[in-house]
This record gives structure tokens, sequence and C-alpha cells, in this order.
């Protein structure tokens, strides 16, 4: 078993708050993301690039996303 050191730990710790409270429209610079978090911008990257998959996010262009609203169908 590995262990996380608690700078990337708090690092996901306040991404996840960044994105918590995003609303419906809200942009998030993937370098605005790093900058905010103290991670990297390839793992803000990674992880809004996953948000897309599941539908929570919109690839505006190369360094930006987009909240959008969630679709259940």
């Amino acid at each position: 078993m590995f262990s996380i050191s608690p700078d990337v730990t708090e690092g996901f710790d306040r991404l996840q708050q960044l994105l918590v409270d995003m609303r419906v429209g809200d942009e998030l610079k993937v370098s605005e993301a790093a900058q905010t978090s103290g991670l990297s911008e390839h793992v803000c990257r990674a992880m809004l690039q996953g948000l897309e998959r599941a539908g929570l996010m919109t690839h505006a262009d190369s360094d930006r996303f987009v909240r959008r609203r969630l679709e259940f169908t």
C-alpha cells in the first residue's frame, strides 16, 4: 500500500471544492485549476477530462472547460 503526501491530498481537496462551487455555465481554465489547487496542469486536465466523459463538463477549447447540467436519460 502506498501513501499520498499531505500536499497532494490537500491539492485534491482544493480542486474538489473549486469544482463543487461551480454552477452551470461557469468556466474553468486548466491553468486556473492548477494554480488554485497546487496540482500540476496535467493532473487537473485529466480530472476535468474525466468530468467531461461523465457529462459534467464541456471542453470549450484547449485550456477551458465549462460546467454543464447533468442530464439523465
